[in-house]
């Protein structure tokens, strides 16, 4: 027994129905996803392998970032809202929905934060402001479309030994560092108006935090730019400032 949240497309309670997901489905995300990784338990030649451990945790806990397959579903057991979030993320790829033991819904909103509930009563997104006015020029990241920005951190390569490398968390850190930069001409303008200044910070957790957001947003819109995933990020911190 024990809570459960579950990514599913069982047509009984999914927005989504369609077929159960295969093993074949859950490998293959579990394989592009560099934060996540195969985990082989002591009883895998009874049990099988179809568990993965989620390692990007912002507290660090991989015991208890566990996502396994199950009769067509991938499922946790008491999850957070970091694992639910990731959750939400892995199930946009797999065009599934997440749903909790007492058949509540979990997305995120247009602004990259967790709800839930019933359909109807999700929260409706105020629409974000840009940061700039329309028809500047950008440079570097913030020009690249979000479905670029996806396809980057999902990259590898190789080095000299032909050793596989995930290019992944370089690419997180390189338009992060694009956020950054943005943050600080936006200030320097702010400090000759005497508007206040956006405060951000280098703390790893809501590095991570701020990763995630980013990279909801993008899957929620790839069209946009990045610089408009980072303008909705500003946005969110606005309108939650404790976050």
């Amino acid at each position: 027994m024990g809570y459960d949240v579950e990514i599913t497309r069982n047509p009984l309670f999914s927005r989504k129905p369609g077929p159960k997901i295969t093993l074949d489905e859950w490998f293959d995300v579990i394989r592009r996803d560099p934060e996540l990784k195969f985990f082989i338990s002591a009883n895998a030649a009874d049990d099988g392998v179809d568990t993965a451990l989620w390692t990007a945790h912002p507290d660090g806990e991989e015991s208890g970032s566990a996502l396994w397959c199950c009769d067509g579903r991938i499922v946790a057991k008491y999850p957070d809202e970091p694992l639910i979030r990731k959750m939400v993320m892995l199930a946009a790829r797999l065009d599934a929905d997440v749903i909790g033991d007492n058949g509540e819904y979990y997305e995120l909103d247009e602004g990259g934060a967790l709800v839930s509930g019933e359909v109807e009563n999700l929260p409706a997104f105020e629409k974000q402001q840009n940061l700039i006015p329309l028809g500047s020029i950008l440079y570097g990241s913030g020009s690249a479309k979000c479905a670029v920005f996806l396809s980057r951190i999902q990259e590898s390569s190789y080095d000299s030994t032909t050793r596989l490398v995930t290019t992944a968390t370089s690419m997180k850190l390189l338009h992060y560092a694009w956020y950054l930069g943005f943050i600080t001409a936006i200030n320097e303008n702010r400090k000759k108006d005497g508007s206040s200044l956006i405060q951000v910070g280098n703390a790893a957790e809501r590095r991570a935090r701020d990763t995630d957001f980013l990279i909801a947003y993008s899957e929620k819109h790839p069209d946009h730019t990045f610089y408009h995933a980072v303008c909705a990020l500003v946005h969110h911190y606005k309108i939650n400032p404790a976050t």
